[in-house]
């Protein structure tokens, strides 16, 4: 029973009576009672003074508001004021582009090049070429002939006959250039020929190109035109489709905003009793002073007494007879001794 003086209080032990407690040997005894003091400086007596204020006023609080404040729990859950939730965009909302989309190409695109395009071209040019070497050799012949019969002349007159190796070889030069003159006669034709095919091919490539470049003009027009109408309607659907999910979504957040609000004011109360009943805003003052002091001293052994007291009267017992024993043999000698005594006396 100690007492205890810290800084923070005193811990002060008084007798303030005593209790009759009956042994294990049967007796009766006075058994001591005290009391425990705690007596806290005056600061720790202020702390716990207005800790204990605020408890009580927390306590006040939270009774004033489990019977009012929550009174509205009691009220069934009202949620007919959010707006409605849009799980739909409507008959306006399209996965198609629309009636004006079109997947053709119409009447103004064509893949044919018409009749004026031209796979072949030109006609028969064989006969000018026929006609450019007989006009040639027309020019060559006179003078070929002429030519001729100055050669013969000449080798008659040097005494050429007619069968001899120098006719037969003055007759070949004079064949040799008539062939000569044939060949650029034909050659002449040939050229005349083709420069007809040129120029027909020429004339087919000019009118297929023109018929080209004005079926790619009016393609690409009709095609610019196509993509044109597809994009606005496309891009008008989309618009119209964006405006209604744009729509549904702004409904949609304002019906959880709404439903946030209405239940964080339907808890608000609720969480404020909690927060008040839970005790974890009031802290106690701080005492420092340790529990009361617990005896040491173990419960009475009853047979633990009983045997001991038997061993010691035992031992009693055993030191009185050993006495005696000792005492009888002492006496005993000391008889010994006498009769010896007497027995020497009568020699």
């Amino acid at each position: 029973m100690t007492d205890q003086y810290t800084p923070y209080g005193n811990v002060v032990y008084n007798q303030t009576g005593s209790t009759q407690v009956t042994g294990p040997d049967g007796k009766t005894y006075n058994v001591p009672r005290y009391s425990q003091t705690t007596t806290l400086n005056p600061q720790q007596q202020s702390t716990l003074d207005s800790t204990q204020a605020a408890a009580g006023n927390i306590a006040d609080t939270a009774q004033s508001l489990s019977g009012n404040g929550l009174h509205g729990l009691t009220q069934a859950v009202d949620t007919s004021g959010a707006p409605a939730l849009q799980t739909s965009l409507g008959s306006g909302y399209s996965s198609s582009p629309g009636s004006s989309y079109s997947t053709s190409l119409g009447n103004g695109y064509s893949t044919s090049l018409g009749s004026g395009y031209n796979t072949s071209f030109g006609g028969d040019v064989s006969q000018a070429m026929t006609n450019a070497k007989n006009a040639v050799m027309d020019q060559y012949t006179p003078t070929l002939d002429r030519n001729a019969e100055a050669s013969r002349a000449r080798a008659v007159a040097s005494g050429v006959r007619q069968g001899s190796a120098a006719y037969s070889a003055n007759e070949q030069t004079i064949g040799d250039n008539y062939t000569r003159a044939a060949d650029q006669a034909t050659l002449t034709g040939q050229s005349v020929q083709n420069q007809l095919f040129n120029q027909q091919e020429q004339q087919a490539g000019y009118t297929d190109s023109a018929l080209l470049n004005r079926a790619q003009f009016g393609n690409e027009s009709a095609l610019n035109q196509f993509n044109a109408q597809n994009n606005a309607s496309l891009t008008g659907q989309q618009f119209s489709n964006s405006a209604l999910l744009n729509s549904a979504n702004f409904n949609n957040d304002a019906r959880n905003q709404y439903l946030s609000q209405y239940y964080q004011q339907r808890d608000q109360p609720l969480n404020e009793l909690s927060a008040l009943l839970s005790g974890s805003q009031v802290t106690n003052a701080n005492t420092a002073t340790s529990a009361s002091p617990q005896t040491q001293v173990a419960g009475t052994d009853y047979a633990g007494q009983v045997n001991s007291n038997y061993q010691a009267q035992l031992a009693q017992s055993q030191g009185m007879t050993s006495g005696l024993f000792s005492l009888g043999t002492g006496l005993m000698g000391v008889g010994g001794q006498y009769l010896g005594g007497l027995g020497g006396g009568k020699k």
